[in-house]
């Protein structure tokens, strides 16, 4: 698996906030999130899988040999769409 420097610091910026709101909030505060607000809960889960989409989304595309030049146009290996 090939990690640039942009999904490190997507995963950075990730942990970084959780750590914070973890301290800020304290423990359980995930869980009584949930409960109390299910509509805001549900809209970060699903912020969270649209920010996580760019670094699972290419080494899946890869190992199913589609096309992945927009991600990594430099890597040896690209596979590039073929044009009618």
């Amino acid at each position: 698996m090939h990690i640039d420097g942009h999904e490190l610091g997507i995963l950075g910026t990730i942990t970084g906030l959780y750590g914070v709101t973890n301290g800020v909030l304290g423990k359980g505060w995930v869980k009584s999130f949930i409960h109390r607000q299910p509509v805001a809960a549900f809209s970060v889960a699903l912020g969270c899988v649209g920010v996580m989409m760019p670094i699972l989304i290419p080494p899946i595309r890869r190992k199913l040999g589609m096309p992945t030049n927009q991600y990594d146009s430099g890597r040896p290996g690209t596979v590039y769409p073929k044009y009618v």
